[in-house]
């Protein structure tokens, strides 16, 4: 304001001297007119310079008044934030209060109760560890307890009296010193193949030393051999079995009536720095036949990476179970009964250990392979229901390699046992279990000079062709 004021003053200054410099020229009634238009000009100076001065102050004053509104909006905001986190601040403190009153409280009822209960801890000491077997098991219902043990209550209990007089003579359980009870061995082995959980965590469940967990595994798997080694069975020898096994793979794929069996492998990590071999983790290898009902004949376990020469592919040196099978007729012509190999396995090329076209080219040579590799499902099949059913067997396993050879073969065994049974066996087992991840390498390719090869490639050959001929 105090600017515009300058310059109104001096604007009029300027046109006053400008007056004053032209009077003396002036005479009469020029002199007279130049007096009014001073007069006018003092006279609107005097309203330009009140106008100036209300206006402005006004101006300033509302600006004031606005800046003084602001603050006033700023301090009560802030008092009112402050009045809220103290009433926060005083909420917060009143409840830890009562927070630490309560776990005061209860300190002291928990030192009440564990002055009174002194003894009844000590006696829990004792039977607590036992509780899953002793008193959990026995609440489970009829699906708990399938879903815990991979078999029935009816099953489990008709195992436990087959297998309880091999178990009552064994000298490790009775030598124990918890003198474990036949029906608890059988369902501390069963629950360590269908949970697969680790020994130690078998151990602490079943309450046992993981040494006398071991044995008890071994012993149960003995047992099973003993008892029930015949479901395990071997190759079909008899005519009617051979007969049966041949006409089923002949009603599945249309095979001709000479295949006997079809053989898979797979490789099992085994877990732990001490199985650690050449700077590598070692595996058990295992090669198994099945029938036409996915039911293993045959198994063989080796180390797939140990230090010894890995053993030959099953069946292919002569003489061998399958060469003194009496051979078959299709098509009035002899055909050696024969086991189809995996593929990519580098098995040898023999009469009875027949396996597909690497290249083929002729249409009978596609029917052929297409037959193969619809069984090699079947066998990934098989495979992955024994693997749902023993959880054990798809993970590395925390034990040495001798005594899972011990416990596999068992397993096999009542694999088959419960598949003749028609256990149940639930999809839901299986949705984790993932069979390509256990695919064992090859074994190494080694120079075949057999004068088999010749007569493999002309039993091949032949029934490649009546493949097509019969195909629909």
């Amino acid at each position: 304001m105090d600017e515009e004021l300058q310059r109104i003053n001096n604007d009029l200054n300027d046109a006053l001297s400008k007056l004053l410099r032209s009077a003396p020229k002036c005479e009469g009634s020029a002199l007279q007119q130049r007096k009014r238009k001073i007069a006018t000009l003092i006279r609107l100076h005097v309203r330009h310079l009140q106008q100036t001065v209300i206006v402005s102050r006004r101006r300033q004053q509302q600006r004031t008044r606005r800046r003084l509104k602001q603050l006033r909006s700023l301090f009560m905001q802030q008092m009112i934030e402050l009045q809220s986190n103290y009433v926060q601040m005083f909420v917060m403190l009143r409840m830890k209060h009562a927070q630490l009153q309560h776990i005061e409280d209860m300190e002291t009822v928990m030192d009440n109760i564990n002055t009174t209960a002194a003894e009844s801890v000590l006696a829990t000491e004792t039977v607590g560890p036992t509780l899953f077997w002793e008193h959990t098991i026995p609440q489970y219902s009829d699906e708990q307890f399938l879903d815990s043990f991979h078999v029935t209550r009816s099953t489990f209990q008709s195992l436990c009296s087959q297998l309880s007089s091999s178990l009552r003579t064994v000298p490790e359980l009775a030598s124990s010193a918890d003198d474990i009870a036949p029906d608890k061995c059988v369902g501390l082995a069963l629950y360590f193949l269908a949970s697969g959980e680790r020994i130690s965590i078998i151990s602490e469940k079943f309450a046992l030393p993981r040494a006398h967990t071991i044995k008890c595994l071994k012993v149960f798997c003995n047992a099973v051999m003993t008892s029930l080694g015949k479901a395990l069975r071997l190759l079909p020898q008899s005519e009617a079995d051979c007969a049966n096994v041949v006409a089923g793979f002949q009603r599945e794929c249309n095979m001709p009536a000479a295949l006997v069996g079809v053989l898979g492998v797979c490789c099992i990590p085994l877990r732990g720095p001490s199985k650690q071999i050449a700077g590598s983790s070692a595996a058990l290898r295992m090669e198994f036949l099945l029938d036409d009902r996915m039911l293993f004949r045959e198994l063989r376990l080796g180390n797939a990476n140990g230090t010894k020469a890995p053993l030959p592919p099953m069946f292919a040196d002569a003489p061998n179970p399958l060469t003194q099978l009496p051979p078959r007729c299709i098509n009035n012509r002899s055909v050696p009964a024969f086991v189809l190999a995996p593929a990519n396995q580098n098995y040898p090329l023999r009469p009875w250990l027949l396996q597909r076209y690497s290249e083929p080219a002729a249409p009978h040579e596609y029917d052929f392979n297409e037959v193969a590799d619809h069984l090699q499902e079947l066998s990934d099949c098989a495979m992955h229901r024994l693997m749902s059913r023993w959880r054990f067997l798809s993970q590395p396993l925390d034990i040495s390699f001798q005594t899972a050879s011990c416990i596999i073969t068992a397993a096999t065994v009542l694999h088959n046992l419960l598949e003749e049974l028609s256990e149940p066996h639930m999809l839901e087992w299986g949705n984790t279990v993932d069979v390509s991840r256990f695919k064992s390498a090859p074994v190494d390719p080694k120079p075949d000079t057999s004068a088999d090869i010749e007569h493999a490639l002309d039993v091949r050959d032949f029934l490649a062709r009546t493949i097509s001929s019969t195909e629909i």
